[in-house]
């Protein structure tokens, strides 16, 4: 019982220590994302000018709070560390098996040239609803994916979008217009499913084969033009999240999908390589006229 006692004290000392210091931060969700009111360097006024003109927070740190708690019973200073959570999504039920940590770009100099690379590219396509709420400057972005490693270009949460900008001083003009197809091949389906509710019309197209699956062809051409002739541009997944010949897509996959096609390909290239299939066709033209409505711009 005194073992019990000590801890409970511990925790109990802790709380009472700590509960002012993070009323504060939680009062507002936006405050992780602003620098702090006393902070007046080159890279804090930098972030400001930019949600100004822009309407997104910008971060180049991973790290969104890092609050002293106060000491415990043993005189050890107690933090609060808040780092992005980018597979995070509010009421998702699952863990994602996507493990992602950050290399920080190194000088204030490469920090301004990352924005202007966002402010020339990136940001002039999305407009209206599809600016997300942050964006995250990021040098390296690495995926851990049980085990694989890989180096996405960009990544796209609920909260931010991360960027990998390492790359930016090596290319041409040519191949940062290149870069820019694929950040927004990586992106731009996530903005679409976020705003999910203005696609009904999209939806309701092929809403009778959602989730459902039919007997798997022998070829993979076979299987692409049944998904085709239903409307489909994507394979659907098994329950382990893996693509598969013989399922329909998820409604999110859809979306998804028919968004990059978008933001990857002109409207010559879809209706030349579409032409045989009424329904996608179809589901392009929505597709395409709500994300415009919605602010994309190509």
């Amino acid at each position: 019982m005194k073992q019990i006692f000590i801890i409970l004290s511990v925790i109990l000392g802790l709380q009472s220590c700590s509960e002012k210091a993070l009323d504060a931060d939680y009062k507002d969700v936006t405050t992780p994302f602003v620098p702090a009111a006393d902070d007046h360097s080159e890279e804090a006024e930098l972030r400001r000018s930019f949600n100004a003109e822009h309407g997104s927070y910008l971060l180049f740190n991973d790290t969104l709070q890092h609050v002293a708690l106060g000491h415990d019973v043993n005189g050890n200073m107690q933090y609060f560390t808040e780092l992005i959570d980018i597979t995070y999504e509010i009421g998702s039920s699952s863990a994602s098996n996507n493990k992602y940590s950050y290399t920080i770009i190194p000088t204030i100099e490469r920090k301004r040239q990352a924005i202007e690379y966002m402010e020339e590219y990136i940001l002039p396509h999305l407009t209206g609803k599809l600016k997300p709420f942050s964006w995250f400057l990021a040098d390296k972005i690495t995926r851990d994916f049980i085990g694989s490693l890989s180096s996405p270009y960009a990544v796209a949460g609920q909260r931010t979008i991360a960027v990998a900008t390492n790359v930016l001083p090596k290319l041409s003009e040519a191949q940062k217009v290149q870069y820019t197809r694929q950040i927004m091949n990586s992106i731009i389906g996530k903005l679409a499913s976020d705003n999910a509710s203005a696609f009904k019309e999209f939806t309701a197209v092929s809403s009778a084969y959602y989730g459902g699956s039919f007997s798997a062809p022998a070829t993979n051409a076979e299987n692409t033009d049944i998904l085709a002739k239903a409307g489909f541009i994507c394979r659907g997944q098994d329950d382990f999240k893996s693509e598969a010949n013989g399922l329909y897509p998820s409604e999110d996959l859809d979306l998804q999908a028919y968004a990059r096609m978008i933001a990857a390909n002109t409207r010559e290239t879809v209706l030349a390589k579409y032409a045989d299939y009424p329904l996608v066709l179809k589901k392009y033209e929505i597709a395409y006229n709500v994300l415009t409505s919605l602010g994309y711009k190509e």
